[in-house]
C-alpha cells in the first residue's frame, strides 16, 4: 500500500501573516507560490493569508516611498536608496515587477479588503493583485477604483468590495490578525507557519520553502 493511498484526505495547511507594502512579503510569497506548485503535495495544501500591519501609523494620504523611509529612519533618500535597489534587483531575480519609486500608504484599509478576500477564499490573490499594482509602481494603487478593479477580477463581488471600501468593515479582523501573531512571538512579516507547528520567519527560498513543505507533510504527530 502507498504513502498516498494511505495518507488519503490528509491535508498540509499553511497560514502566511503579511502586510501589503512590506517587500520581503511580496517576494516570499512569490517564492512560497512557487514551492506549493511544484510540491506532489500541492492539491492537498490548505493556504490561509493573515494580515500584520507593519505600521499602523504610517500616513493616511498617499506618498513617496522614498520620502516616507527616509523620513523614518532619519537619513536622506539617497541614503535609503541603494537599499530598495537592492531589495528591486532581488524581486526582479524572482519574476517580480519592483519600482523603487512607488507610492505608500497605510496599509489598514487595504488589509480590511484581504480579510473580505478571506471570507471568500481569495484573501491570498487579492493581497498579491494589491501587491503588483503598489510594487509595480501604479500611483492610483490605493484609489478605490483600482482596488475594485483587481478585487473583481480576482473574483470578489463588486458590491462587497464597495461596502468595505466605503465603510469600516473587517477592521476588527485586521487588529485580531495582529495581536494573533504579536502573541505568538511574531515581530515581522512575512511569517509561514506549517501545520501550526514549524514556524519560517522572513522570506527563505523556494528550496527551504519546498523542504519545509516536505517536513511538515512527513511529521509523524500529524498522522
Amino acid at each position: 500500500m502507498t504513502d498516498d493511498v494511505i495518507q488519503t484526505g490528509k491535508k498540509l495547511v499553511i497560514d502566511v501573516w503579511a502586510d501589503v507594502l512590506c517587500p520581503w512579503c511580496y517576494i516570499g510569497e512569490q517564492r512560497l507560490s512557487k514551492a506549493i506548485e511544484s510540491s506532489s503535495h500541492s492539491e492537498r495544501i490548505e493556504l490561509n493569508v493573515h494580515t500584520f500591519q507593519i505600521d499602523p501609523q504610517a500616513p493616511k494620504e498617499v506618498t513617496p516611498t522614498m520620502d516616507f523611509l527616509a523620513r523614518k529612519v532619519g537619513m536622506t533618500v539617497e541614503q535609503v536608496r541603494p537599499n530598495e535597489e537592492m531589495i528591486a534587483r532581488q524581486a526582479r531575480q524572482d519574476g517580480l515587477v519592483y519600482h523603487v519609486d512607488r507610492p505608500m500608504k497605510n496599509s489598514f484599509d487595504m488589509l480590511r479588503l484581504v480579510q473580505l478576500g478571506n471570507q471568500f477564499g481569495l484573501g491570498w490573490e487579492y493581497m498579491r493583485a494589491m501587491q503588483a499594482e503598489v510594487f509595480g509602481g501604479n500611483q492610483q494603487a490605493f484609489e478605490a477604483d483600482t482596488l475594485l478593479r483587481i478585487g473583481v477580477a480576482a473574483g470578489l463581488p463588486e458590491e462587497r468590495i464597495t461596502a468595505v471600501i466605503d465603510g469600516g468593515e473587517f477592521g476588527g479582523a485586521v487588529r485580531e490578525d495582529r495581536r494573533q501573531a504579536l502573541d505568538m512571538g511574531v515581530t515581522g512579516v512575512p511569517f509561514t507557519l506549517l501545520n501550526k507547528r514549524f514556524g519560517i520567519p522572513g522570506a527563505v527560498g523556494v528550496t527551504q520553502y519546498s523542504d519545509a513543505i516536505e517536513r511538515a507533510w512527513k511529521d509523524p504527530s500529524d498522522e
